[in-house]
């Protein structure tokens, strides 16, 4: 059937040489044990997602040691990065405040949005505290802000961006006033740095709002309703993050109180106000005022860098050296007593606690840090939070061999293929008639003339004529030419 396509089928000889058999079949068990390894890493292992609270987590598996470096996996590269956005709240690593996103400036992701990679906080700080304090409720509201914008090294990047966080937090003696700082607990329970650093916090921040409650109501008494029952104030902070180094001017000194604006009111006198860039110039911090306001701005300055992981020398907190330069220890006696009954205060219990001196003992509740001080220097800060990660997982036991067997036999099956071909033309190339039959390449075609005329010695034998096909084709031949010479 002229249309169907003819099958052939090669002729093939052995490779010659002793060593080719041995060296294939021993260079092939090890092109195939290779592969199975190779192909255990590839397709022994599947994806998976799961949760983390480091953005910069690695995974080390048994054949990260023969990767190079550059395939291994690198920080920030499992995880995807967290989208911010205004009103979103967040915590460092520390958790001593809680912060929300109060603006973006310059968003990184769409028109307002924050992405964060997980970057150390090394380029924020806080710039700016707000004070609400009310003899009347016997409560103190705090406001703190942090800016933080982009390094050298990200704007070099592309990356940039600028926000603007707020801590929002209250002081009050009431029993009713439910705190609102993150881990609230003594030194000790769990970890024991990191609980050393909220109890400081917590008993500072305690104390200096206990302070200016007390010497704000015993001078009311003291003044006859004179002195204010509600003392509001923004205080600036130049911006010195951890970036600058701890060598820079703004890392070494301890800021100076800078009250921006400020709310009095004084029920004999009234609303008083003042703005450093307004109409209202004159000053209202007093002798009587100076020394708590001093004393309460100092102390969140001090815990919100601890927050973010700002090692920097004139936190006294750190460097107990400092505590003298930013705490004011004596208060001015600025009105009589009365009786003996209402003693104006003019020792610090802030700084009583931060010495320790036993002077903090007169007060009713227990602020003591005795031995946590100094802390030890924070590491870097970084935004708390859990993140979606991508992890290599060793597939199930019968579904991991089927894989790297299917994968390993296709590899090898291909190659093997392959290198014989290569092989072959190798061959070739060197002895043409390598797969042909000898007894084809040594025989001469069959001539029919000389057999017309008679002449059988003109007829090719195969060198091999013991064959039954021969033997047969020269009896016919014989038999023809007898039948001829009869004739």
């Amino acid at each position: 059937m002229p249309f169907l396509p003819s099958f052939e089928y090669p002729v093939s000889r052995t490779y010659p040489g002793r060593v080719f058999a041995p060296s294939a079949l021993g260079g092939g068990l090890v092109v195939l044990l290779s592969l199975a390894t190779i192909n255990t890493a590839l397709a022994g292992y599947e994806t998976v997602t799961g949760f983390d609270s480091d953005f910069n987590v690695t995974q080390s598996l048994w054949f990260n040691r023969f990767l190079p470096s550059a395939a291994k996996s690198m920080p920030g590269t499992l995880c995807d990065p967290r989208l911010l956005g205004l009103g979103d709240t967040i915590t460092t690593n520390y958790s001593m405040f809680q912060y929300t996103i109060a603006s973006v400036n310059t968003a990184n992701a769409g028109d307002s949005g924050f992405l964060y990679h997980g970057w150390i906080l090394d380029n924020c700080d806080i710039t700016s505290l707000y004070v609400n304090a009310d003899t009347n409720t016997f409560m103190i509201d705090y406001t703190v802000l942090v800016t933080c914008r982009p390094d050298e090294a990200q704007v070099r990047q592309g990356i940039d961006f600028e926000i603007t966080a707020r801590a929002d937090f209250t002081e009050s003696t009431l029993s009713g006033k439910y705190g609102t700082l993150f881990r609230d607990q003594k030194a000790g329970i769990s970890n024991q740095s990191l609980d050393a650093r909220t109890w400081v916090r917590s008993s500072i921040l305690a104390t200096s709002g206990a302070e200016f409650a007390t010497r704000g109501l015993i001078l009311q008494a003291l003044t006859n309703g004179s002195f204010p029952t509600i003392i509001s104030f923004r205080a600036q902070f130049p911006w010195c993050p951890a970036s600058f180094g701890p060598d820079a001017a703004c890392a070494v000194q301890v800021p100076h109180l800078n009250v921006t604006d400020m709310f009095e009111y004084t029920p004999s006198l009234g609303i008083q106000l003042y703005s450093s860039s307004g109409q209202f110039t004159e000053p209202l911090i007093t002798n009587d005022t100076f020394g708590i306001i001093s004393n309460t701005v100092q102390a969140v300055y001090a815990a919100v860098r601890l927050d973010l992981g700002n090692p920097s020398p004139n936190n006294f907190l750190l460097n107990t050296s400092m505590i003298s330069d930013a705490i004011t220890a004596t208060f001015p006696q600025t009105h009589p007593n009365r009786l003996g009954i209402l003693n104006l205060p003019t020792q610090s219990y802030l700084y009583s606690i931060l010495v320790d001196d036993g002077h903090y003992s007169t007060v009713t509740v227990d602020f003591s840090i005795a031995g946590l001080l100094p802390l030890t220097s924070p590491g870097p800060g970084v935004l708390d939070g859990v993140y979606l990660c991508r992890f290599q997982r060793a597939k199930p036991p019968r579904s991991a061999f089927i894989a790297v067997l299917v994968a390993t036999l296709s590899m090898f099956t291909t190659g093997w293929s392959i290198f014989l071909t290569i092989a072959q033309a190798v061959v070739k190339r060197h002895k043409p008639d390598a797969n042909v039959c000898q007894g084809h390449t040594d025989a001469t075609p069959y001539e029919s003339e000389p057999l017309l005329e008679g002449n059988i010695g003109a007829m090719p034998m195969h060198p091999r004529s013991g064959t039954v096909l021969s033997r047969i084709t020269a009896l016919v031949n014989s038999y023809r030419l007898m039948q001829q010479k009869e004739i």
